[in-house]
């Protein structure tokens, strides 16, 4: 077994056993099961109060209003007449109602008095909904005439997309929202792991008797291809968790029922060669950061130089990752289609853009070509800053002394 599979050995076995990264992969996990479950819990628990309201008005009335109210609201009572002005104890009295709507007729007008527990729930879908019976009034047309005639049929077509209807699309934006996020503290967690591994092999000595018998190119590799691979692992791990937890989190992104309780999508299902790309990026992506982070740590003294080494390194994953928000919703913009062939930045945007979209089979190859070439220059320029950066202690190098150490 040679020097670099041996040490990827020990760094693996190291790292999928030690206790911050089985804490930090149950965390994810119950994270990831927790943000796809809270909607429904939320639903179930608060959105029956959310949308119950109670009629108050001449029957008649709230008879047909009850009706053209069902699809936002559920009406919990129906009342002739008030005695008093509501109040939260009135509410609370009655099942925890929202709200309280007093209906009325003036003329050919519809009146429409509420009392609210939040007044920003109320006025959008409660006006559209009684519209029919406010036409009713002006134009002595029947309800049931109305909504007849108000019905368009609408069809979307998908144009240029991988998805033929809304319901589809969103689902996608959804699986991207989440996958991205995962891509994000996947690669921070190890890229960061293994940046306090270099700097704790450094500054405790190790690093010297590492280096007397092993090559630091060959070290620097395994370390990588250790990191990497848990990466992987805790990645898989997130998204089975996602998995098993149902559908819910899509639903968060996606379209959504008055109540809050978001409406159940479906499931998408990615071909296979879709998520070997996916899979792709995020190995590039994490190779560019990791060999970064790990050249950087070997040039501290001190562990409590972490922070200040590590900040501007986050900066592109955080750009990054912002893009990569635009990714989602325009996958197809001149904008978004450059930033997904730039290096460090290209793994989070064109790991949405593929998520959501037909993106041409040219530019996921060209982004790969170019990120890879990248991902190598990276590990080439960081393996000689790691080789002298491991033996060198005292005052940390300059910027001229680390340019200096690159042109050798």
């Amino acid at each position: 077994m040679n020097a670099t599979a041996v040490v990827f050995h020990a760094e693996f076995k190291r790292r999928v056993t030690s206790r911050p990264y089985l804490v930090a992969t149950v965390i994810g996990a119950l994270s990831v099961i927790l943000l796809a479950l809270l909607p429904k819990l939320f639903g179930s628990a608060l959105g029956p109060d959310a949308n119950h309201i109670i009629l108050v008005g001449d029957p008649r009335l709230t008879s047909v209003a009850a009706k053209l109210l069902a699809k936002d609201f559920t009406v919990a009572a129906r009342r002739t007449a008030l005695v008093g002005t509501p109040d939260s104890a009135y509410l609370e009295a009655h099942g925890r109602v929202a709200a309280v709507a007093v209906l009325g007729r003036d003329g050919e007008r519809l009146r429409v008095l509420i009392y609210a527990r939040d007044p920003s729930a109320f006025g959008g879908a409660f006006g559209r909904d009684l519209a029919p019976l406010q036409i009713a009034f002006s134009t002595g047309m029947s309800v049931a005439d109305i909504q007849r005639h108000a019905v368009v049929a609408v069809e979307v077509r998908g144009v240029g997309g991988r998805f033929s209807n809304a319901s589809a699309a969103n689902t996608a934006k959804g699986i991207a929202y989440l996958f991205i996020i995962l891509l994000y503290v996947a690669i921070l967690l190890n890229a960061q792991a293994i940046m306090a591994s270099v700097a704790e092999e450094k500054t405790s000595r190790i690093a010297e008797l590492l280096v007397a018998t092993i090559d630091p190119a060959q070290l620097l590799t395994a370390k990588v291809l250790a990191s990497a691979a848990t990466g992987v692992i805790q990645l898989a791990v997130w998204i089975a968790a996602g998995g098993a937890a149902g559908g819910a989190i899509v639903g968060i992104f996606g379209e959504s029922s008055s109540s809050g309780v978001p409406l159940d999508l479906g499931p998408i299902a990615l071909p296979p060669g879709e998520i070997l790309t996916l899979v792709a990026f995020f190995l590039v992506g994490f190779v560019q950061y990791a060999v970064l982070y790990a050249a950087a740590a070997s040039l501290i003294n001190r562990t409590e130089d972490l922070g200040a080494v590590a900040g501007p390194l986050v900066a592109p994953v955080v750009l990054g990752f912002a893009l990569a928000q635009f990714g989602v919703l325009a996958p197809n913009s001149a904008a978004v289609a450059i930033f997904s062939q730039i290096p460090l930045l290209a793994p989070f945007v064109m790991f949405a853009r593929i998520a959501v979209a037909s993106v041409p089979a040219w530019q996921i190859v060209l982004s790969l070509v170019v990120n890879l070439t990248v991902a190598v220059a990276l590990a080439w320029l960081s393996g000689k800053i790691y080789r002298v950066g491991l033996l060198l202690y005292g005052r940390p190098p300059s910027f001229a002394q680390v340019m200096k150490i690159l042109r050798t």
